[in-house]
């Protein structure tokens, strides 16, 4: 059960989260019984650590000058205990057992260190990740939790998420620049999508999959990792080879705050 959530940094810029379980707040001018039901927060993705590493993690809040303090931030399926931590601010909870954790979109760069680290604590974590092909597992090392299956696919992936208590979705179509692009002529670069991997089909159908087959499986916390822009129809990126990449992300996402799963929403200035 997942019980405690720390960050592991990413090669992203996170601009928000926000999440639908309990936040606990902890500190000198807060009762450590409130507690937050949404958050922005930044720079890191949340992952579950032990309490004696919190006074090395920080969460800084951007939003609001009064929040300008580097904050302590867990969700807790169940609170344990709160304590000071470091100087100012932290939050205890015991954690119960090992969580299973899927990382989804293993191969990719941001997804790669979050299986990595997931890894470095096998007595915190059981880990799994989820990738493409046969060549993406073996560029992660071919480890025998990770799995080989297409989101696009929805029987194809119920392997990887059956016994899981989280899963982490870091899948993202991604545009490929047109050949002959020659930069040293001033030139922009154009994009397209190849087939089978247009932002509809990865960002909407294959997410709507992996929310539907985790609810099914009884998955406790899903983290989803998108990008910021979803409400703006004009942004550039969704000209990105005609994709509408940001259209079909933000559709994802409202089908996540939909499902009834508990979930953390991560928007980064780029996709993962």
């Amino acid at each position: 059960m997942v019980t405690s959530w720390s960050e592991i940094s990413v090669p992203t810029t996170v601009i928000g989260m926000a999440t639908r379980v309990p936040f606990v707040l902890c500190a000198a001018t807060t009762s450590p019984n409130h507690c937050l039901k949404y958050c922005v927060v930044a720079p890191s993705l949340p992952l579950p650590v032990s309490s004696s590493s919190l006074s090395r993690h920080s969460l800084s809040l951007s939003f609001s000058s009064s929040f300008s303090s580097s904050l302590g931030l867990l969700p807790l399926s169940k609170k344990e205990g709160v304590k000071r931590v470091g100087r100012r601010f932290g939050v205890v909870a015991m954690a119960e057992s090992k969580s299973t954790v899927l990382v989804t979109g293993a191969g990719g760069r941001t997804g790669q260190i979050v299986y990595k680290k997931l890894r470095e604590r096998p007595n915190q974590y059981v880990a799994r990740g989820l990738v493409r092909t046969d060549e993406s597992k073996q560029n992660i090392g071919a480890a025998d939790d990770v799995i080989v299956g297409d989101i696009r696919d929805a029987e194809s992936i119920v392997p990887a998420i059956q016994g899981i208590d989280a899963l982490i979705i870091l899948t993202s179509a991604v545009p490929q620049i047109k050949p002959g692009f020659d930069p040293t002529k001033g030139q922009r670069p154009e994009f397209y999508f190849e087939d089978g991997a247009y932002p509809e089909q990865v960002d909407w159908i294959g997410q709507k999959n992996q929310i539907d087959v985790a609810k099914a499986a009884g998955v406790k916390h899903i983290v989803l990792v998108g990008s910021m822009g979803g409400t703006d129809l004009n942004h550039p990126l969704n000209s990105l080879g005609n994709g509408n990449i940001l259209v079909w992300k933000r559709k994802a996402e409202q089908y996540l705050a939909d499902s009834g799963i508990p979930y953390t929403i991560i928007r980064t200035i780029k996709g993962p």
